[in-house]
């Protein structure tokens, strides 16, 4: 271009803000108050894997870029309280599990699941009723712990169906992921990057044969997506409202043999506005006896080599940083890996307003219109749509 036909730069601001005109809502922040953060306050959100939550342990977690204690009761209930006692403010977490109660370890005050004090050793009788800590309502699915932290009673639960053929319900591992939510949660509407970001390593192969043509509808439990082949056959991936998709995913390397291709239900849950978790359960479908034992044992291998390799997020922020060539890297749980670097890699929150969005974006644009329509009526004071539960007959297909 010679400097004759260089855009000037009131055009180019013009262009910007006429780009930016459909995100005059901030669709990356959850942060409590904000339209975001109402918005994903709804539903039930995943925090954890079951099997990291101990009987009789505390934890602290952060979500929404809100502190709280996660711990497990002698009966084996999980419970999510806030992360500081209201005495003088003590981390909760360090205290003790005592039955289905907590003690913090500051000055002795227990507190009840409910979050109503029930003892305070130093003071006087008739006190500890005066004293509540915030308490959030929780139980488990699929191998998660998921946590209501809404206002007023809580949807049903769960939160979404699964699929009820024979099978293994296997939980990944928790990937740490530098990024804001929005970016991981867009990239699974996506279905035409798997043609090349999942290219070196040849994990995605299959789905790579030919470019599908994507297109998407709201339905009252959140965006349903089809990738439609030059075959005529479709692969159609559920997104569930606020940050779940369940879509059929290739199996990891060297569980090919076993179970065919599992079944993911991918929870992407921010923990501040600049970092989220990637909560995986899969789906295996393998029969009772030798198929299932099978696929447990080679499993179990896969589980040891990963926990020798250095994890996923370690090496995309290295190729981030330019200290390895991205087509070169091979590790036991790639895709994850390549995933990370790709959306991380767009900045910890990626700067919508100067995309170029196109045909094959058809998923992403989809929800971006919808959740823009429910932030600006939560902004407004409108009231919200009301979500419903998926229904169990729609299910993803795999479209080969």
């Amino acid at each position: 271009m010679n400097i004759a036909q260089k855009p000037s730069r009131a055009a180019a601001g013009a262009r910007a803000s006429k780009k930016s005109k459909s995100l005059d809502v901030d669709l990356a922040t959850t942060k409590p108050g904000t339209p975001g953060g109402v918005f994903m306050r709804q539903f039930w959100i995943a925090v954890g894997r079951s099997q990291d939550l101990a009987t009789g342990k505390a934890k602290p977690i952060r979500i929404m870029s809100e502190n709280f204690t996660l711990y497990r009761g002698a009966s084996g209930k999980a419970f999510c309280v806030d992360a500081q006692c209201p005495h003088r403010f003590a981390m909760m977490h360090l205290g003790w599990v005592e039955g289905d109660d907590i003690r913090c370890v500051y000055h002795g005050w227990k507190f009840d699941g409910a979050g109503q004090c029930i003892e305070q050793p130093a003071e006087e009788a008739g006190f500890a009723r005066k004293v509540k800590i915030g308490n959030y309502p929780c139980d488990e699915y699929l191998g998660l712990v998921w946590v209501y932290f809404g206002e007023g009673k809580p949807p049903a639960f769960p939160p979404f169906p699964h699929r009820q053929t024979p099978g293994v319900i296997d939980v990944w591992n928790v990937e740490h992921v530098p990024c804001n939510y929005l970016q991981s949660f867009e990239n699974s509407m996506d279905e035409v990057h798997v043609a090349f970001t999942h290219a070196p390593g040849g994990s995605h192969a299959r789905l790579s044969q030919d470019l599908p043509i994507i297109s998407a509808e709201e339905r009252d439990w959140g965006l349903l997506r089809f990738g439609k082949r030059k075959t005529g056959l479709v692969r159609q991936s559920l997104h569930y409202a606020p940050n779940v998709t369940r879509v059929i995913v290739p199996p990891q390397p060297g569980m090919d043999g076993v179970g065919g291709w599992p079944e993911l239900y991918f929870s992407f849950t921010p923990v501040d506005d600049e970092n989220h978790l990637w909560l995986l359960p899969v789906h295996v479908q393998v029969a009772e006896g030798p198929e299932r034992d099978a696929y447990l044992e080679k499993r179990a291998q896969f589980v040891k080599l990963l926990a020798q390799t250095r994890p996923s997020v370690d090496l995309a922020r290295e190729i981030m940083d330019g200290k390895h060539c991205y087509a070169d890297i091979r590790h036991p749980d790639l895709a994850i890996l390549q995933d990370i670097a790709v959306q991380a890699g767009q900045g910890r929150i990626a700067d919508r307003a100067h995309e170029h969005l196109g045909r094959s974006d058809a998923g992403i644009i989809a929800w971006r219109k919808i959740l823009t329509r429910e932030l600006k009526a939560i902004a407004e004071g409108r009231k919200p749509k009301k979500w419903k539960t998926p229904p169990a007959d729609i299910e993803p297909t795999l479209g080969f």
